[in-house]
Formats: C-alpha cells, structure tokens, sequence
C-alpha cells in the first residue's frame, strides 16, 4: 500500500475537496478544444458575476515549430544526464511571443510544496476585496518535519502571527506548518484557485501524482500576466517568490544577477514502509533581459542531489540556448 511522506498529508486532503469542484471540468477542456485554430481558453467560471466571465489564460494546443531549436536544447540536457532522474518532464514557455514547447510536459507528478503558491493566492484573492485578511493573527505552532529533505531554515517562532507573516515563511522557507495553519484556516480559499485556473484533480485520493508541468505553469502565468489578482497582488506574490532559500535547482542554472521568481517541491514515496523513490521540480519565471520566460522541470528518481543537478543543468542550457537565440541587451 502506498504511504505518504509525513508532510504531505494535506494533499490526500485536498484530493476530497477538489474532486468534488470539478463537476464540469472535462465538459470545458472538451469545449475549448473545438474552438477554431486550436486556441484554448480559460476563463474564471468563478459564479461570482452576473454579466462577465473574465479570461484568465489563451494557450495554444501546439507547440511552436520555430522553438524547435529550444526542444532540441532541452531533449540534449535531459540526455546528458539521463542516469541521474527516473523521469524527467519540461515545458518552456517565452513569455513575450506567448509561445511554448516541452518535453514530456503532460507528465504528472506529485506537486508537494509548489501547492504553497496556490494557497498563497487563495488568500491573496479574497485580499483583493478585503485587505484585512491579511492582517488576521493565526496561531502558529513548529512543527519539524522529519521527512522533509530541504527544512525551513528560519521558522516563525511559536505564537500569533498574522497571515501575511504566515504566507511568507511558507513561500520563503517552505515552511509546512505554515502551509497546514493556513490551509486549515480556509480550505476553500485554496480549491477555489485550482477549480478556476482549470489544474485537473488527482484520480483519486490515494494517487497524488496529478499535476504536470504544463498545467502547473498556469499558476505563474496568470500571475505574470495579472489576469487573476490585483496587479499590486500580483507583484507581491512573484516579489515573494524571488525569495525562496531553495538555490539548488533553477537558481543554479542562470548567472547570479538573473532575477528568479520560482517554487519548489519534494516528496518522497512509501510502499509498505519502505522507501521507493523521490521527487524534486522547480518552476517559476526567468527574468531573462527583454525577454522572460517560464520554465517548469519535474522530476522523478532516487536522490534528491541528482534530480537538483537535473534541473540545474536543465536551467543553465536553457539560459545559454536563450543567450545565443536573444542576446542580451547591452
């Protein structure tokens, strides 16, 4: 029988909750399928207006043929270092043209800590109409999670704290018990944001493997574009996210004055009590000079040290192939 990771509990929780709001999930993904010249759209679908139903992603079912020279660098990075992960999935996106390519980029994974920024948003949502919330004192209590490889390296001390305070050190530290105080807060908050950015459920419960990376991009995009908070809401977040202590993934890749807004995830799989196997992804955006882009790699393998040096490896081809492709501006 499959055990999760002390830890990551909160996700089978979350699988209830979310299975139960995506009554009518496929019936739209079907729909936008239909639409003329492969255009997908993604809409609130909120209920919370009469007359409007605001937009919050255009995508493309297709890859673009002329970012073939960037699939080719990411299929060479992951053969280069192909001993080191399992499985190994990649989705680029310029964010400028609005065009994306991949590499097994609908493969699923367990999405672990990167969730964090969806609760992050939750609150952030309902901020938007009442500032106060954040500034809602929530009692705080750490708790050490043996299982987690990569430990929050500067947790709140025990005690009130407000949701803002909350919100960054489990955006900063990757802090789980800030995740669980703000979760169990208001649950609804957090399925409220994957119910409208159209993220699928997991299969079930027992099965946390159900988000890829072309799916979680959905999250960084709609906060780069603005489309789902406030603009001023929307900066806090990534200014949030430029913060993590995780420097061991998509940081690694890029040259050290290159701006990263990014989230990381572990989680570690139990069968029978036994170990079998790890996870590590990062995700965010690269603020490349004139021309950002997102970049999701998700991994699947044995050691957390080699996925990390993956995905380290997977950033650094990737910011060189952008060097070459779009020199930076002088």
């Amino acid at each position: 029988m499959k055990k999760v990771k002390k830890g990551h509990y909160l996700i089978a929780c979350i699988g209830t909750l979310v299975l139960g709001s995506f009554v009518g999930w496929y019936g739209r993904v079907w729909y936008a399928s239909t639409l003329p010249s492969k255009l997908v759209e993604i809409r609130e679908n909120s209920g919370a207006y009469n007359l409007i139903n605001p937009l919050l992603l255009v995508d493309s079912n297709r890859q673009a043929p002329d970012l073939d020279w960037m699939k080719k660098t990411i299929s060479d990075s992951i053969n280069s270092n192909k001993d080191a992960a399992l499985s190994v999935s990649v989705y680029f996106r310029d964010l400028n043209a609005g065009k994306w390519t991949g590499v097994n980029e609908d493969g699923i994974y367990d999405p672990s800590s990167m969730m964090k920024v969806a609760v992050m948003m939750g609150y952030l949502k309902k901020a938007d109409s009442d500032p106060s919330i954040l500034t809602k004192n929530l009692d705080y209590k750490y708790m050490l999670d043996s299982g987690q490889n990569y430990q929050p390296e500067h947790p709140l001390s025990n005690g009130p704290h407000t949701v803002a305070e909350i919100i960054q050190s489990m955006i900063i530290g990757s802090d789980n018990t800030a995740m669980e105080v703000l979760y169990n807060n208001d649950r609804d908050a957090f399925v409220n944001v994957l119910k409208e950015l159209n993220i699928p459920p997991p299969a079930t419960i027992d099965d946390l493997d159900f988000i890829s990376p072309k799916s979680y991009s959905a999250i960084f995009r709609t906060l780069y574009s603005s489309t789902y908070l406030s603009r001023t809401l929307s900066e806090k977040a990534l200014e949030l996210l430029t913060l993590p202590e995780f420097k061991n993934g998509l940081v690694a890749g890029v040259p050290k004055d290159i701006v990263v807004a990014h989230k990381f995830g572990e989680h570690t799989t139990l069968i029978n009590g036994a170990y079998d196997s790890r996870q590590l992804h990062d995700c965010g955006i690269i603020y490349y000079p004139g021309n950002p882009y997102l970049l999701c790699v998700m991994t699947k393998g044995q050691d957390f040290d080699k996925e990390a040096s993956v995905i380290a490896g997977i950033s650094k081809d990737v910011y060189n192939a952008e060097v070459l492709y779009n020199p930076l501006k002088k």
